[in-house]
């Protein structure tokens, strides 16, 4: 699994490309609202994050987070879990 500081990279990556700011006007503690991020916007950014990191956000995660840490932290235990799932045993 990828460490949260390559997570985090990928999320300001990935916001920066939805709202066209430069990576360095992006910080961890960026909240969404800070960067203007509409409705539209957090649409179109969890179906990036969602192809970018292959997992699917459930829509009450994805209302929960506030900054872009909240985000890369999401994704990270998205991650683990699928992860878990994929290598964990299944009772049958």
């Amino acid at each position: 699994m990828q460490s949260t500081d390559t997570t985090i990279e990928k999320v300001i990556a990935a916001i920066s490309d939805v709202k066209r700011l430069k990576s360095d006007e992006v910080s961890p503690e960026s909240t969404l609202a800070e960067l203007g991020l509409d409705s539209l916007d957090t649409i179109n950014l969890l179906f990036e994050l969602e192809e970018t990191f292959k997992v699917s956000i459930p829509d009450e995660e994805a209302r929960r987070v506030r900054t872009v840490r909240d985000v890369a932290d999401g994704i990270q235990k998205l991650m683990a879990t699928a992860a878990a799932g994929a290598t964990g045993d299944s009772a049958a």
